[in-house]
């Protein structure tokens, strides 16, 4: 239960919470669009943060924040994006905010998104790259941290073989 307790907080009480009680006026978009979209946007990171809580704490032995996993995940969402829990935390944020009309929701998203991207760049990636060294280095250089298909690749030089 302890790899999900975070997700379940963070997309599951505080938005319901944010949602209930501090919903904003009807967005633009309501209705049909409002709830198609929502609707697809939580599904659609549901399934990324299940895919990485399985993969990360479910297939290992990693207790929340206490260390390293024992090898780096490469496959799943992690194949496409190197935060894929992070980022499907925030798709479900933003479809709860089209669902609830409530823009409290979407700064919520706003804020979980900072926090998360601050946490990867001075805690998560430096523990990864002294755990896994140039296994992570290249891992990092193949897969962007968040957005697909933007990861820099080497492209060699007509005069390098």
């Amino acid at each position: 239960m302890g790899p999900l307790l975070i997700p379940l907080v963070v997309a599951g009480a505080v938005p319901l919470v944010l949602g209930r009680w501090l919903s904003g006026p009807r967005l633009p978009l309501a209705g049909w669009f409002s709830a198609g979209g929502g609707g697809v946007l939580v599904a659609a990171g549901g399934w990324m943060v299940a895919d990485a809580v399985d993969r990360v704490y479910l297939r290992q032995a990693t207790p929340l924040g206490d260390r390293p996993p024992e090898r780096l995940v490469r496959s799943g969402w992690y194949a496409v994006i190197r935060n894929p829990m992070a980022a499907g935390m925030t798709l479900v944020l933003l479809g709860e905010a089209l669902l609830w009309s409530a823009p409290s929701i979407a700064l919520w998203a706003a804020f979980v998104l900072g926090i998360s991207w601050t946490a990867a760049r001075r805690v998560e990636e430096p523990s990864l790259a002294e755990a896994f060294g140039e296994e992570y280095a290249a891992y990092r250089r193949a897969v962007p941290a968040w957005t697909p298909g933007t990861a820099v690749r080497h492209r060699p030089h007509m005069n390098e073989e």
